[in-house]
């Protein structure tokens, strides 16, 4: 169904700037607007009487038949609202995200040409506004009932029942909804389309600063694709340093000498070790380094009990391993305008340090900041490498927090989510020269470290407002890892309706059993750091449980006769 041809001006309203609360923040808006009698006047700088605190954005419009929508969708009466309450200017009869292009240009009655210059790009107030949690900003944004902006080509009097005819169209242009779909997604969007959008004048400045963040993006995942290799490849260590009491760095050579592909700054490898007994011993570690011309990898390693952190730090300069390509979820989005704060335990900063590199490599960035904790200055992984990009970037603020030392301007004791919050009160971004001062929860969270330790956080930080789809977490602990006295047992894949017989000398992981049945299963590192292959487990035991009824198929074995996995 096409709206666009049937849309009508019903109301026209503006706001003034102020002061609302929102949690335990103030912030200035003038997103709450009333309707306004006539006449009704739209001069270049947007309608006649409205005041913006810090948009750019000139007019917004929203239609009636969205707040039908939102009204059942939310459950709220729709008397409860008038004309304005979701902060337009222009209340519409209707539109029709899907058609509506960037670019189409409207006559709206005799005197005014508008422009259609971007998306509606929620914020917190809107989600204040409806009284929903931070989440809904993102279901806002991909509803096709979000509103368009308009930029002013000829102003004028508009006059209720005036109708909007498109009078310029360019079928290519990607849609509102595109536009809302490339903003809110934190995959990269084909960089032709995105081109195509900044190459428009009429952009919106608020789309604008976010769709040229994601064009970053968008390179850097076509440079990840190039020269990506399956299976395990053969390296050398090319430097061994140490980095702080039990941690030490790896740098890494392809045997081959080719290329390698550019990882994504967070991600993992998998790393093949030969064991003392001629065994394979397969872990994942973080890259703890980022480099947009890679000729090498770094990875960095606490040693522990087990026998894979014990084994890499038994290696020198010129022993070999073998790797598969760089994998895993937990990334900097390399397309946010948010300013990021990394939040760091113990050995949890080796990713932390390669999203530092990227993100000080963006072209157009925010402020970053760190908080890292560690038991003693001595047990602080990186913090030579700190100290420099402290002197090389204004933008970077630093706080070390020590549970088992005290060291002056350094905090003492534990992370917890008021330590963060204390170190971000002069949170901001650069819309153009304009400078945006933002509350806390405008963050992008990325936290490392043990299970306890990021899930307190990520708790903390959305029960405090903080939006949970912008919270990103990696988790370093796995479960305790025994072994299978069986000879054989009997598993059952529940989902696919198929049973494998799993024996002793083949010793086949879960994961692996399944892959041999012809079941596909999810998986990143196969080795039982990421926490993808986690299932549930029906009945029987494994070798590799975890709490709530699931095991890590990856690197467990059956350890009761019969074991039935909801896969």
């Amino acid at each position: 169904m096409k709206f666009v041809e049937d849309m009508h001006v019903l109301n026209f309203s503006v706001g003034r700037i102020q002061p609302i609360q929102i949690g335990a923040s103030v912030v200035k808006t003038a997103h709450i607007k009333t309707p306004v009698p006539e006449p009704w006047r739209i001069t270049f700088g947007g309608a006649d009487g409205d005041q913006r605190a810090v948009h750019p954005d000139k007019l917004y419009a929203f239609a009636r038949n969205a707040y039908d929508y939102w009204s059942e969708r939310l459950g709220v009466d729709r008397d409860a609202w008038s004309d304005g309450f979701f902060g337009e200017n222009l209340t519409l009869d209707t539109l029709d995200e899907t058609d509506i292009r960037v670019g189409d240009i409207f006559a709206v009655g005799n005197e005014v040409q508008l422009v259609v210059s971007g998306a509606r790009t929620p914020c917190a107030k809107l989600a204040w506004r409806l009284n929903q949690p931070r989440s809904f900003q993102k279901t806002f944004a991909r509803s096709r009932q979000s509103g368009v902006y308009f930029d002013v080509i000829e102003p004028g009097r508009v006059c209720p029942g005036d109708a909007l005819t498109r009078i310029a169209h360019d079928p290519e242009m990607p849609s509102v909804a595109e536009v809302c779909d490339i903003i809110d997604s934190h995959k990269a969007p084909p960089l032709d389309r995105l081109m195509r959008l900044l190459d428009c004048k009429y952009l919106s400045p608020a789309n604008r600063m976010l769709l040229g963040a994601k064009r970053e993006l968008a390179q850097h995942a076509e440079n990840a694709v190039e020269n990506r290799w399956s299976g395990w490849r053969q390296f050398t260590i090319s430097v061994v340093k140490d980095e702080a009491q039990a941690i030490k760095s790896f740098e890494l050579t392809p045997v081959d000498g080719k290329a390698l592909c550019m990882a994504r700054p967070g991600q993992f490898v998998g790393v093949r070790l030969s064991g003392d007994k001629g065994n394979e011993i397969d872990r994942s570690w973080s890259l703890s380094d980022y480099r947009e011309d890679a000729d090498r990898y770094r990875i960095t390693v606490l040693r522990q009990n087990g026998v894979g952190s014990r084994g890499i730090h038994a290696l020198r300069a010129g022993d070999k391993l073998k790797l598969r390509a760089p994998a895993g979820a937990f990334v900097f989005d390399m397309g946010s305008v948010r300013p990021p704060v990394f939040v760091a335990a113990g050995v949890g900063v080796t990713p932390i340090m390669a999203m530092l590199e990227a993100h000080f490599l963006k072209k157009t960035r925010a402020d970053a900041h760190l908080v890292y904790a560690t038991k003693t200055p001595e047990h602080m992984a990186f913090r030579d490498r700190i100290e420099e990009l402290l002197k090389e970037h204004s933008g970077f603020h630093v706080t070390y927090v020590f549970s088992r030392a005290k060291e002056s301007g350094s905090a003492h004791g534990r992370i917890t989510s008021d330590t963060v919050k204390g170190v971000l009160n002069d949170l901001h971004i650069f819309l153009g020269d304009q400078r945006v001062s933002l509350p806390w929860f405008e963050a992008d969270f990325y936290i490392c470290g043990p299970d306890s330790f990021c899930d307190e956080l990520k708790n903390a930080f959305a029960r405090d407002g903080a939006d949970p789809s912008h919270i990103y977490t990696e988790q370093f602990d796995t479960p305790p890892l025994t072994q299978s006295d069986l000879e054989t047992a009997c598993v059952r894949f529940l989902k696919s309706g198929k049973e494998a017989s799993w024996n002793k000398e083949k010793n086949l992981s879960l994961l692996e059993l399944a892959e041999e049945t012809g079941i596909q299963l999810n998986y990143d590192c196969r080795a039982g750091s990421c926490l993808t292959c986690k299932t549930k487990i029906t009945k029987g035991a494994t070798t590799a449980d975890m709490e709530n009824g699931v095991a890590l198929l990856c690197i467990g074995r059956p350890k009761s006769d019969i074991v039935e996995i909801d896969a």
